[in-house]
């Protein structure tokens, strides 16, 4: 029974991650740090219906990634 609520412990505790994707709308770098412009919402294919938020990304990350590509940030 112990060995069960371990496991059971494990993987509730394990498990908590979740992610926000969107699409890269543009880069910039401010003060020494990276930054991408993603779109999280975009139902309604229209401007009018975008969410933007603003993620901080490491250097390697920042030339990596292409504008119009998707990024996901754990919350």
């Amino acid at each position: 029974m112990r060995i069960f609520l371990t496991i059971i412990f494990f993987l509730y505790a394990c498990g908590g991650s979740a992610y926000s994707c969107g699409k890269i709308d543009r880069k910039f770098e401010k003060n020494g740090e990276y930054f991408f412009a993603l779109i999280f919402s975009d139902a309604s294919n229209n401007e009018e219906g975008r969410v933007y938020g603003d993620v901080s990304v490491s250097k390697t990350v920042y030339q990596l990634k292409k504008i119009g590509e998707e990024y996901c940030v754990e919350e």
